[in-house]
């Protein structure tokens, strides 16, 4: 592999997507030659592998993946972060492996958001408790959720797809004209807009839409894979987990995620897009907070069996916080001093 996987054990105690939004904020770093966007693209991932869990992140250098170690540790306090050397740079696929696969996409344009911590929240806790619940199966088959991001440029919301601007999309749906793409405009390449009257959804979405001004953001590829003995299941599993994203990031807005499944001519290049780490322009651009929603280390609220919890905290934290102890319990004593003298 070109680049470097690293390999993360979380501690349980930790701020989950709150704290994927700090580490995802750390790593933009936008290079720019010649007018064009020349930042590598990295890549989250979830592994369930023959009945175990694994957190990887995919740096696409050496001076990446030493950034990565460090605001990882940072990020998420007594965390474990292993750079691999050596072994499996993707799940191995027997031969006897079927195959089944799906990518997301935006249901609407993307400078609509889809539902974020930051924006409506999540009802019922991280996403990843039903869609890591989803990802398990038969202990001899593999689930492989990855997420693709590269940094965007800082004007992505003012040139972003066929060079519009959160400006122009928030006047189309006041104006009813921003709906989303139809399928066969889609794929034929034409991206002609839908129309419909405004609601006030609409109206709502566009002062959202607006807020995103100055907002750092990132082109992103998500995919789902899955390969099992069981045909059957293999297709279960590959819909089943890209039906759970469509179903817990759609925004009061209508947008949301589509998931799309891989036609069996199409999996060879599919399989060959998540070993590379591949990105490809879909025109699919998130903010920060949408891409921590998406792509973060989850915590101890995720109740789901195989998950590699790091148990102990490292030496350093626990003088910190030691430290931190005495030095509060000495400000006690000085306040209650005073409190008693005054």
């Amino acid at each position: 592999m070109p680049g470097e996987l690293l390999e993360i054990n979380p501690y349980k105690d930790n701020d989950g997507i709150e704290s994927g939004a700090n580490l995802l904020q750390a790593l933009h770093d936008v290079r720019i030659r010649g007018g064009e966007n020349t930042s590598d693209a990295h890549a989250f991932e979830i592994w369930f592998n023959r009945g175990q869990f694994s957190f990887r992140m995919y740096a696409a250098n050496e001076r990446a993946s030493d950034r990565f170690q460090r605001r990882t540790t940072n990020t998420y306090t007594n965390s474990e972060v292993i750079p691999l050397q050596s072994g499996e740079a993707f799940p191995d696929l027997r031969p006897r492996d079927h195959i089944a696969g799906s990518y997301l996409d935006l249901e609407r344009h993307t400078f609509l958001p889809i539902r974020h911590h930051n924006a409506e929240g999540f009802d019922h806790g991280d996403p990843y408790s039903d869609i890591m619940g989803e990802m398990l199966t038969l202990d001899d088959s593999v689930v492989v959720v990855q997420v693709v991001f590269k940094p965007a440029a800082k004007d992505w919301t003012s040139n972003g797809p066929d060079g519009e601007s959160v400006g122009d999309v928030a006047e189309g749906l006041r104006s009813g004209e921003v709906v989303g793409f139809s399928d066969w405009k889609f794929w034929a390449g034409l991206r002609e807009l839908e129309e419909r009257e405004s609601s006030s959804k609409d109206k709502e979405a566009a002062k959202i839409v607006e807020q995103q001004r100055g907002e750092q953001g990132f082109h992103v590829n998500a995919r789902v894979l899955s390969a099992s003995p069981d045909p059957r299941e293999a297709r279960e599993r590959a819909r089943g987990v890209a039906s759970m994203f469509a179903k817990y990031y759609n925004a009061t807005s209508e947008q949301g995620l589509d998931h799309h499944p891989v036609k069996p001519t199409e999996i060879e290049g599919l399989l060959a897009d998540m070993i590379e780490r591949r990105w490809i322009d879909r025109d699919m651009i998130l903010s920060i907070d949408e891409v921590a929603g998406i792509a973060h280390i989850p915590n101890g609220e995720i109740e789901v069996p195989q998950i590699p919890w790091k148990t102990t905290q490292t030496g350093s934290q626990i003088a910190a916080e030691a430290e931190k102890d005495e030095a509060s319990t000495t400000a006690d004593a000085w306040a209650s001093d005073d409190e008693q003298e005054w």
